[in-house]
């Protein structure tokens, strides 16, 4: 069709769209780049090419496009829920709760949209909270709506301290959020075992080093930030992405599709056995030249950048070998705190494992263990960052961090929540604010509703 007619701008969007889905990021922008100026006054493109900026990653792009979208089409329920997603990414709470209220207004049962406010702002009363609990009694409500409604109240109850009410939704929301998702415990256990024995000593000690030094930093090095989701790992990537030579490129899927694509493996997921035994067998050298040609749209010239996906610690000893002059910075947390604050979030597609305390405490014993392995093979270059140490002794440990990643100390890494750009994680809101220590130790205010958790834990021989 576009070589028919090339300014079917539509027909380009949905070009676009596919490219993001097959991961050919930097092809999908320039085609987004050519549509930019021909739709601003069709707001059901500007969604859509707002989506495609945001999926890969250039919410700087997204936001005027979405923003543009929900003023011209001020009822649209979709466009509003989605300039709200790209707005709470970027900062703008203020406007994302008001295209949320937006869209309350219109639609009291867009359930997704109450979930999104509650992330938006701290509950300052129970008026939200009673709407969505008359949500929630009415028989009509699907399955579906009611696990937004729950993670909202959970959230929104939390927020106001009253504890029993905010554990019953969460409790609540991840029942219901595990009996709509497939997932076999197996399945982690296998990924861990396969993993452990892949990459073992032998494998690490008879591999060759991809091109650059493991001595010193060289330009363009990377930093790559990880450990489970919810450890932190947001507010370690806002303080080093504070530094006048790091770019921070956020939660980047191009390392495990490199890994993937270069294993020939056409099955679902990201992190499989089968990816494992690909990989192991091919030079290191390959996955980094795969990943940088495929992140170079991306960069802005720093000297460093930092790529935060938490996911990447299960691959950290072929990142050593793909990567030998980057840095390796693994945050993580009290085994509670941790589990705790995986359970209370609702994840898109990802992390199936945490809406079952057993699962979870499974899940967590087996990254533990890992961690214990690839901790032996890595030596110093892994940099440990304790989260609860962080925010209990922010400037002292700042300084210790910057100085194991051989980047001077600067004020503006410690003012992190001034610092522009987007957080497009879980943590988006949390990131903005100055350090705080409230989340250290909140599960003790669920103790009653954790005991499985803390049991299996124990049972696993983790200190709790």
């Amino acid at each position: 069709m576009l070589g028919i007619d090339p300014q079917r701008h539509d027909a380009r969007i949905q070009r676009a769209r596919c490219l993001v889905q097959a991961g050919n990021h930097a092809e999908a922008e320039q085609e987004a780049d050519l549509c930019r100026g021909a739709v601003q006054d069709k707001p059901k493109l500007l969604d859509l090419l707002a989506t495609v900026y945001s999926h890969i990653g250039k919410q700087e792009k997204a936001e005027p496009l979405a923003r543009r979208a929900s003023e011209l089409a001020p009822a649209d329920l979709a466009i509003l829920s989605n300039a709200a997603a790209i707005q709470l990414f970027v900062g703008e709470d203020q406007r994302a709760a008001g295209n949320l209220t937006r869209t309350l207004q219109l639609a009291p049962q867009h359930y997704r949209s109450h979930w999104q406010l509650s992330k938006a702002r701290r509950a300052a009363d129970e008026h939200h909270c009673e709407q969505m609990e008359t949500l929630l009694a009415d028989p009509a409500c699907a399955d579906d709506g009611r696990v937004y409604l729950h993670y909202a109240l959970g959230k929104e109850y939390e927020d106001l301290q009253q504890w029993q009410r905010a554990w019953e939704h969460y409790r609540d929301g991840t029942a219901l959020q595990r009996n709509r998702i497939r997932y076999s415990a197996d399945d982690g256990e296998a990924l861990f075992e396969c993993l452990k024995h892949t990459f073992d000593r032998q494998w690490f000690e008879e591999t060759m080093e991809a091109g650059g030094s493991a001595q010193g930093r060289t330009q363009d090095s990377p930093i790559f930030i990880l450990g489970l989701p919810r450890s932190g790992s947001t507010l370690v990537e806002r303080i080093i992405g504070s530094h006048s030579q790091v770019q921070a490129l956020g939660e980047l899927p191009q390392w495990p599709l490199a890994v993937k694509r270069l294993a020939r493996v056409r099955a679902p997921g990201l992190f499989r056995p089968d990816i494992v035994t690909g990989a192991a067998a091919l030079a290191p050298q390959q996955f980094a030249e795969r990943y940088r040609a495929e992140i170079g749209f991306l960069r802005d010239g720093s000297p460093f950048f930092s790529d935060k996906l938490p996911d990447n610690f299960l691959y950290l000893p072929l990142l050593a070998k793909a990567f030998p002059d980057a840095r390796m910075v693994h945050v993580h947390r009290n085994p509670m705190d941790s589990c705790f604050a995986m359970f209370k979030q609702l994840f898109a597609d990802a992390h199936p494992y945490s809406y079952s305390q057993q699962e979870l405490a499974d899940y967590y014993a087996g990254y533990r263990q890992l961690m214990d392995q690839w901790r032996s093979l890595l030596g110093d270059r892994l940099v440990e960052v304790d989260y609860d140490a962080l925010v209990q002794q922010q400037e002292t440990q700042t300084r210790q961090l910057l100085e194991r990643l051989g980047l001077p100390f600067e004020e503006a890494c410690l003012a992190f929540h001034r610092t522009p750009g987007a957080a497009a994680t879980a943590s988006a809101a949390q990131v903005r604010q100055p350090m705080h220590n409230r989340s250290v130790g909140r599960w003790r205010q669920f103790e009653a509703g954790l005991a499985p958790l803390r049991q299996a834990l124990a049972a696993r021989g983790l200190d709790v």
